[in-house]
């Protein structure tokens, strides 16, 4: 038994222009309707896709966009996988990089210093149930890839990881078509 955790294709969209904390909301939004990259992952993301019994994706767009480069429909799209929601924050004082925001807000999630600090513990119950529901595919059907976002693959990693899995091999790091390949125990 085996699941394999990918992260979508590149999202076309500049994310080193400059702009406030306010106008994340509004990146985000932008973000996840923008269109992606339609090159060809490798052939051993290739590979991990079309040789699974199981393909699922996030309910996001980029997710099954990034499925239909490579010809294959996911079973399920489901917003269990979704990434993670960023806090929200206000400002107009400070321009950064929407990359440079990303980093912060996302660190400022970890350590608590946010108004919707909650955002971190729903989306550690939310990689639970995921990585359940992942595994009880993977027992039903065998192997399991899903096409989803790396802040919610690394939940459901250390959730696989706490539940006997093993990350077996990885190629790509947190880039864009990384993947990790998780065994049973």
């Amino acid at each position: 038994m085996k699941i394999i955790l990918i992260r979508h294709a590149k999202v076309l969209l500049d994310n080193t222009q400059k702009i406030t904390a306010s106008q994340m909301n509004t990146w985000v939004e932008a973000y996840n309707h923008a269109p992606i990259d339609t090159t060809l992952p490798s052939k051993e993301v290739i590979h991990y896709i079309k040789g699974a019994d199981v393909v699922l994706a996030s309910s996001l767009s980029r997710t099954f966009d990034s499925l239909s480069v490579i010809d294959v429909v996911p079973r399920e799209k489901n917003i269990l996988f979704d990434e993670i929601d960023l806090p929200q924050a206000k400002g107009t004082w400070l321009k950064l990089s929407s990359k440079t925001w990303l980093v912060l807000l996302r660190l400022m999630m970890l350590a608590g210093f946010s108004k919707k600090s909650k955002v971190y513990t729903e989306a550690k119950q939310r990689a639970k149930k995921a990585s359940e529901y992942l595994v009880g595919l993977s027992n039903n059907h065998g192997s399991v890839a899903l096409i989803g976002h790396g802040g919610m693959h690394w939940l459901v990693g250390k959730e696989l990881e706490r539940l006997g899995w093993e990350c077996v091999k990885q190629g790509g790091g947190s880039k864009n078509w990384g993947f990790k390949v998780y065994k049973s125990p």
